[in-house]
């Protein structure tokens, strides 16, 4: 089955991420990559089932919330080779996902960190003392009566 692919333009980076994040959570898409075009607009890629890409790419437009920093959007429901090919051909990232992408798996060093952990070591929030507050305010309203 060929996946939909979705494009959301915006003028700059920080647009794009946002737009790319809202786009992840709101849907079961995949984000294939972005592509810095030039003079600060960014292209953010998305990939998944049609329902969800057109779901996805309008979340993330809608994220940004100002209208100035889209510069457009676009779903693709079956994109040509020919197509996909031309856009890895721009400069950015490839829009193909690799393999260490596809099977992230969380290492034995991770998943041993936790036990390495003392119980008896206190918080650090719990060594943290506020000072005692003393009310010696002179000057106000009420004092110069």
């Amino acid at each position: 089955m060929k996946l939909s692919l979705g494009v959301i333009e915006t003028y700059g980076l920080t647009a794009a991420i946002q737009a790319a994040d809202a786009a992840c959570k709101s849907a079961s898409v995949t984000l294939l990559g972005y592509k810095k075009i030039g003079a600060g607009l960014v292209n953010v890629f998305l990939g998944g089932e049609i329902s969800a890409v057109k779901s996805a790419v309008d979340s993330g437009v809608a994220a940004v919330g100002q209208p100035t920093f889209i510069r457009g959007r676009l779903v693709i429901a079956r994109p040509g080779e020919q197509v996909v090919a031309l856009l890895n051909g721009l400069a950015g990232n490839a829009l193909t996902p690799s393999d260490d992408d596809a099977a992230i798996v969380p290492s034995a060093a991770a998943a041993a960190a936790p036990a390495d952990k003392r119980d008896d070591a206190p918080s650090p929030t719990a060594e943290a003392k506020q000072p005692a507050r003393t009310e010696n305010r002179a000057g106000g309203k009420k004092d110069q009566k």
